[in-house]
């Protein structure tokens, strides 16, 4: 479920100067909270070395 309100996503379409039908537009606030929880992910500050998971590979069969 998105934080902006239909009114609100709507006025950010008609600020943007894009021309949707309202099938678009239904269609682009139907998947709106999903790209606002990226814009979330995106701008957070990255996490630190020590919580990225380690990764190793070794060529050596058994290992």
């Amino acid at each position: 479920m998105p934080e902006t309100t239909e009114a609100e996503f709507d006025a950010l379409v008609a600020r943007a100067g894009l021309p949707l039908t309202p099938a678009q537009k239904t269609g682009i606030y139907a998947v709106w909270g999903g790209i606002e929880a990226w814009q979330k992910a995106v701008r957070s500050p990255a996490l630190a070395p020590e919580a990225e998971p380690s990764v190793t590979f070794s060529a050596e069969a058994g290992r």
